[in-house]
C-alpha cells in the first residue's frame, strides 16, 4: 500500500470515529434528557404540598442540569402577579426559605411575557433585550418556560447563567417535559387543596348553623319558664302580698340578668349554673308558698368555678319534677340535686323527687298551673339540645329517667340522671 493509502485510510479512520463520538455523544445527551425527565417523574410522586414540589423542581433543575440558578414564579390571579415561591442557587442563598418573595406583574419582564403568551422563551443575550429585569446582577442568557394547567398558565419555570447562548433547544425540551409533569402534580394539588376548603367550610357553615340552632332552643326554653315568674309575681299583686311580691321581684330579677347574660353561651361555670338554678328554685318555692323544700350539693372533688357545664339544661328536669311529680302528691315534698365527677371527663348531675312518679303524673293532664303539652316541649327541646352537643363538640352525652319504688314496691318519685363529658379544649371556645 502507498503512502498515500495509508494517509486515506487514517484519515478514513479518524472521521469514522469523529462520527463514532458525535453519535455517541448525541445519544448521552438524549439519555441524560430523558432519565433527567423520568427523574422529575419520579421525584415529584411523592411530594404532597405544592412548596414540595417546587422546591424539588428548583433545587434539581441544577441538579440534574448542571443550571446556575432556578426561580419558579406561581400566579396570582387575583393580582396577576407572578410570585416567586422557590428559588436555587446565588439568588436565594437560604436554601427552602424565601424571606422576601419577588413578585413580577404578567407582562412586564421575559418571565411576565411567559405568563401571558404561554409561550417558553430562550434568550441568548439578555443586553439585547429590552425586557430583560436585573435583580441581583445581570446574567447573559435566560430561559422562561410557562407550567400549564388545564390550558392556562399557573407558573413560570425560568433560569438564568453567566455565560451568552448557554441555552440550547435539548435544555428547552427538557424543561417543557418537567413543567408538564409539574403542572399536572399541581394542579392535582390544587384542585385537593380546594376540595378540602370546601368541605372546611361546608362542615364550619353546619357548626354555625348547629350552634344557632342550640342559642334557638334555649331561647325557646328561656321564655317559657320566665313567663311562669312573671306570671307568679302578677298573682302576689293581685292578693295584695306585697312582702312576697317584693322578695318574688328581687329573685326574680337576678334570675333574669344571669339568664341574658348566658344566653348565647353554650357552656358556663359550675357556680353560675348552681346560683342560676337557686334562683330559680327560690322563685318556684314562692310560687307554691314553700310547699316543697329542696337541697343542691357538689362533690369536694368538683370546685364549681373550673368546671364548666350546658347552660341552663337542667331547670326543664327541675321544673317537671315540681309540678308533674311533687305538686300532685300530698304530704312532705322534697327535691334534691347533686353534682359529683365520675372520672377526670365526665361530671354527673343527679336530680331526685320524692314525687308521684311518671306513670301517675302521666294521669294529671291540667292542674290549673301547668299542662302536659308543656311538659313534652321542654323535654323535646332538651333532647334536641343533647343531640346537637354531641353532633357539635364529638362528646358523650346521656339523660336517663328512672322510676323510684319503696320497700312495698310502690311509686316514690324519680330520678333523672344527666352526664356529659368535659373538654377543656372546647370548652375553652365556647365560654369567651
Amino acid at each position: 500500500m502507498t503512502v498515500a493509502g495509508y494517509i486515506g485510510a487514517v484519515i478514513a479512520l479518524l472521521v469514522c470515529i469523529v462520527i463514532l463520538f458525535l453519535l455517541l455523544l448525541r445519544y448521552k445527551r438524549k439519555y441524560q434528557a430523558e432519565a433527567t425527565v423520568t427523574y422529575f417523574a419520579t421525584s415529584l410522586f411523592g411530594k404532597n404540598t405544592i412548596d414540595d414540589i417546587l422546591w424539588d423542581i428548583a433545587k434539581n433543575c441544577i441538579r440534574h442540569l448542571q443550571f446556575e440558578d432556578c426561580v419558579i414564579y406561581l400566579l396570582d390571579a387575583d393580582r396577576q402577579m407572578l410570585v416567586q415561591k422557590a428559588a436555587y442557587g446565588p439568588k436565594n442563598p437560604m436554601r427552602f426559605e424565601i424571606k422576601e418573595p419577588l413578585e413580577i406583574p404578567v407582562g412586564q419582564g421575559i418571565t411576565g411575557t411567559v405568563a401571558i403568551t404561554g409561550k417558553p422563551e430562550i434568550i441568548s443575550n439578555t443586553s439585547k433585550d429590552a425586557r430583560y429585569i436585573q435583580d441581583d446582577k445581570r446574567r447573559p442568557s435566560e430561559i422562561a418556560v410557562p407550567i400549564c394547567y388545564e390550558g392556562k398558565v399557573i407558573g413560570v419555570i425560568d433560569s438564568e447563567h453567566h455565560r451568552s447562548g448557554f441555552y440550547r433547544p435539548a435544555h428547552l425540551r427538557v424543561l417543557e417535559k418537567i413543567a408538564a409533569i409539574s403542572a399536572i402534580k399541581i394542579g392535582k394539588t390544587l384542585a385537593e387543596q380546594k376540595a378540602q376548603l370546601q368541605e372546611a367550610e361546608v362542615q364550619l357553615l353546619h357548626r354555625q348553623l348547629a350552634e344557632f340552632r342550640l342559642v334557638t332552643l334555649k331561647s325557646q326554653m328561656n321564655p317559657h319558664f320566665l313567663f311562669n315568674c312573671l306570671n307568679g309575681v302578677y298573682n302576689c299583686l293581685l292578693t295584695g302580698q306585697m312582702q312576697k311580691a317584693e322578695e318574688y321581684i328581687s329573685s326574680f330579677a337576678r334570675l333574669l340578668r344571669m339568664v341574658l347574660m348566658h344566653a348565647e353561651k353554650n357552656f358556663i361555670s359550675l357556680r353560675d349554673e348552681m346560683d342560676l338554678l337557686q334562683y330559680y328554685l327560690k322563685i318556684e318555692c314562692l310560687r307554691t308558698d314553700h310547699a316543697f323544700t329542696y337541697t343542691m350539693e357538689v362533690d369536694e372533688d368538683i370546685n364549681p368555678g373550673e368546671y364548666y357545664v350546658p347552660g341552663m339544661l337542667i331547670q326543664p328536669f327541675l321544673e317537671n319534677a315540681i309540678w308533674h311529680g311533687l305538686m300532685n302528691k300530698t304530704g312532705e315534698r322534697q327535691l334534691h340535686i347533686k353534682w359529683r365527677q365520675q372520672n377526670e371527663r365526665v361530671v354527673i348531675c343527679e336530680i331526685m323527687d320524692n314525687g308521684v312518679g311518671r306513670s301517675e303524673a302521666a294521669r294529671y293532664t291540667d292542674n290549673g298551673l301547668k299542662t302536659g303539652r308543656h311538659q313534652s316541649r321542654g323535654m323535646g327541646l332538651c333532647q334536641e339540645r343533647v343531640d346537637l352537643y354531641k353532633s357539635l363538640f364529638d362528646t358523650r352525652f346521656s339523660i336517663q329517667v328512672s322510676d323510684l319504688v319503696d320497700a312495698h314496691n310502690q311509686p316514690a318519685g324519680t330520678k333523672v340522671t344527666i352526664a356529659f363529658e368535659i373538654n377543656p379544649d372546647m370548652i375553652a371556645t365556647q365560654v369567651i
